[in-house]
């Protein structure tokens, strides 16, 4: 018997968006320490850096859920996702044109995880508006499956993708996987005053 919650195009579109943003974030996060051991041969600074993935959260997170109960989740998490393409773009061109530093790359980085720290809760807040009471014990699981998948199978996919494609190009693979994330998340078809 096929689940309900696959019948629900818009959380289909949803879990879509989320899987590929998902992905996107485990493949940066293994693709961050390499580039910062390529610069800079230096382990301190490049656990430094990765660590200021880690700040927004604690520094954003209260502010994150204020926002997100006043405004519509499904544009918070396209703005999210908007600004995370760009900001990851940032990276191969910097790498591309010689400008790239340490000291950008934890700015990118610090950012990426700022706007992730509004796209996680827009979207754990936006699944109970689009499925039915009945659906939202498989919609939770089918999220949270997922999420593990992205970062199960994201470091192997950044090896790869590494080997094949180079270290810079991966950035762009990057930027790239939020642009699907987007389509798919502005295919929710619920109104804004739904959402």
């Amino acid at each position: 018997m096929i689940p309900p919650i696959v019948k629900n195009r818009n959380f289909i579109f949803l879990w879509w968006g989320h899987l590929i943003s998902h992905a996107g974030d485990a493949v940066y996060m293994i693709a961050l320490p390499w580039l910062m051991l390529e610069l800079t041969g230096s382990n301190s600074l490049t656990s430094l850096v990765t660590a200021s993935a880690y700040l927004p959260s604690v520094l954003f997170g209260l502010i994150a859920g204020v926002i997100i109960d006043k405004y519509d989740r499904k544009r918070i998490m396209i703005i999210s996702d908007i600004a995370r393409a760009l900001l990851v773009t940032v990276i191969p061109i910097a790498i591309i044109f010689n400008f790239i530093t340490p000291l950008l790359i934890g700015c990118v980085t610090f950012l990426l995880s700022s706007f992730a720290t509004f796209f996680y809760p827009a979207r754990d807040s936006l699944i109970p508006h689009i499925t039915n009471p009945e659906e939202l014990p498989s919609a939770n699981s089918a999220i949270t499956i997922s999420g593990q998948m992205a970062h199960l199978f994201g470091p192997l996919f950044a090896g790869i993708g590494i080997s094949i494609f180079g270290l810079t190009h991966l950035f762009t693979a990057d930027a790239v996987s939020f642009l699907f994330s987007i389509l798919f998340i502005g295919l929710i078809t619920k109104s804004i005053d739904q959402i």
